[in-house]
């Protein structure tokens, strides 16, 4: 019996694929001789702000001396290490998958970053929306070359003729199951992801796109991605071979209107359900004894604050302050380095829930999360309607915090 049909008769009738007590995010690393990179990356998700994790280190058969040194006595807190011969990153990343024992699984390459953000803020989306398959974050280079890459949102019609999905998108592992993991076989490596995604949505999930540069791409010279586009007319032709139906003209028409029109993300209604996993997830604990304030904010660019609000925020100091910035009306551009000086803890909510201005119960929600997790012991109102608004309830849930305000 095939390893996927195997775990899929195991888990008929359970949308749950996480034991109690298991983390609730698997992050998996693929990696082949990429040792001088890998506890950077590794670092990367154990200074994540959520906690409930662990990381599967998948040795893809390397033969780099420095790479199997580190491998072979590699002491990372969360971290574990399985081998395999070399058979390339979708073998290695399904390998990994098939041990993960998180609800929700992040594919990492061994030299890239995420964040500190991006798993609390993906997990957020997957535990709002149950018919969300992947988050996608938008993408940071860095190294030899540094540029952005700012993805439309999802939409499956234009997925299928441009990869608008970033590779390291937080998934359920549900859906990697259904979608029956990565597939190999293609004339060169590059675009196993792709394929992948439009899988996922060909077995009926969505995926969804943060607007925030949450992904930090490392660049350090050709990959197999330059080797991909080399090749693109091929593989493009290779992914339509294994998809004949979604590329049939009337179906495409039918496609392309239903997302263009009336996109189905727009009727998503977001819930918190009792008992929910997102009740109960660990966050990284704040420096102690330093004030921990939370910051309420229309919008956590420059542009949206009075000069007195700009004034109280540019005093501050990252060395005597734990601050987390709260927005809480739309932002159409990826601005999570405005404040990166003072911190990294920033969160736009309505780019997490379309239209969270009119479902205030869901913001009064993860505005609490974030108190309560975060230990906050004061509140700034800086020209928040929403937390204007909002103001009673929060002080009805936590009395003990004092809001001010600053106009």
């Amino acid at each position: 019996m095939r390893l996927f049909d195997f775990i899929n008769r195991l888990s008929k009738g359970r949308s749950n694929f996480r034991m109690s007590g298991d983390p609730l995010i698997s992050v998996v690393i693929p990696c082949y001789n990429y040792g001088e990179y890998l506890e950077e990356t590794i670092d990367s998700v154990l200074n994540s702000t959520f906690q409930d994790v662990e990381i599967i280190v998948v040795d893809d058969g390397s033969d780099d001396p420095g790479t199997v040194h580190l491998l072979s006595s590699l002491d990372k807190p969360k971290t574990t290490v399985i081998k395999q011969s070399n058979k390339g990153v979708a073998a290695a990343r399904n390998k990994g998958f098939t041990e993960a024992k998180g609800k929700y699984i992040l594919p990492l390459d061994a030299d890239d970053l995420i964040h500190p953000t991006y798993l609390e803020k993906a997990f957020w989306i997957m535990e709002l929306f149950p018919r969300v398959g992947f988050v996608s974050p938008q993408v940071k280079a860095f190294g030899t070359e540094n540029w952005v890459h700012d993805a439309p949102q999802y939409n499956f019609h234009k997925l299928l003729f441009h990869n608008i999905a970033c590779g390291t998108s937080l998934l359920r592992k549900e859906a990697f199951v259904q979608a029956g993991g990565y597939k190999s076989g293609f004339v060169v490596m590059g675009y196993e992801d792709w394929d992948f995604w439009i899988t996922v949505g060909e077995k009926g999930w969505y995926g969804y796109s943060i607007f925030e540069r949450l992904f930090l791409y490392r660049r350090h010279g050709r990959s197999m991605v330059h080797e991909a586009i080399d090749h693109h007319e091929q593989l493009v032709g290779q992914i339509k071979a294994r998809h004949p139906l979604l590329y049939q003209e009337d179906y495409l028409n039918q496609l392309k209107q239903r997302w263009e029109n009336n996109s189905p993300l727009k009727d998503m209604s977001p819930r918190i359900q009792n008992g929910s996993d997102w009740q109960n997830y660990t966050s990284k604990q704040t420096t102690p004894n330093k004030p921990r304030w939370l910051l309420l904010m229309p919008q956590t660019n420059r542009e949206r604050l009075s000069p007195r609000c700009l004034n109280f925020v540019d005093g501050l100091h990252s060395d005597f302050y734990v601050v987390t910035m709260v927005g809480t009306e739309y932002v159409t551009g990826s601005d999570i380095d405005e404040f990166s000086w003072l911190t990294s803890d920033i969160f736009n909510l309505p780019l997490y829930v379309p239209k969270i201005e009119l479902k205030l119960d869901i913001m009064e929600r993860l505005i609490s999360k974030l108190i309560a997790t975060r230990g906050i012991d004061r509140i700034f109102l800086l020209g928040s309607r929403q937390g204007h608004y909002l103001r009673p309830y929060i002080q009805n849930g936590f009395p003990h915090i004092p809001i001010e305000i600053i106009e």
